[in-house]
């Protein structure tokens, strides 16, 4: 079985420093890429398939909070696991009531992406 994944993320050293992660842990993984919320919930539209997504909080144009404003207005029935990403935890009580399962950090290091995917795929 393939574990599907989307990474939104503006920044593209941060984009390969999550795919790295995640591929050397998860072996049969799909991983799709956005820069911004708004090509994510595209993204999310024509992927149904998607099992966890890794989003940033801080990026242009539509950031975190957007996202997940939209995407659980449009998706209230969707469960899928939503791990936040931030260079500062000053918004984690906003993401986490907005609906992320978890809040990372950054820098992302193996360990701390990992005890939040088992936290969120617990839930």
């Amino acid at each position: 079985m393939i574990f599907k994944v989307l990474i939104v993320d503006d920044d593209y050293i941060n984009r390969r420093l999550l795919v790295s992660l995640i591929k050397k842990e998860l072996y049969h993984v799909d991983i799709i890429e956005s820069i911004d919320g708004g090509h994510a919930l595209q993204l999310c539209e024509e992927n149904p398939d998607i099992q966890l997504i890794l989003l940033d909080v801080e990026m242009p144009r539509m950031d975190g909070s957007e996202f997940l404003k939209h995407y659980f207005n449009t998706n209230s029935k969707n469960n899928i696991p939503i791990i936040a990403v931030s260079s500062n935890d000053v918004r984690s009580k906003e993401i986490l009531a907005l609906g992320a399962g978890s809040f990372i950090v950054k820098p992302i290091t193996e360990e701390k992406l990992l005890d939040a995917i088992r936290e969120v795929q617990q839930n």
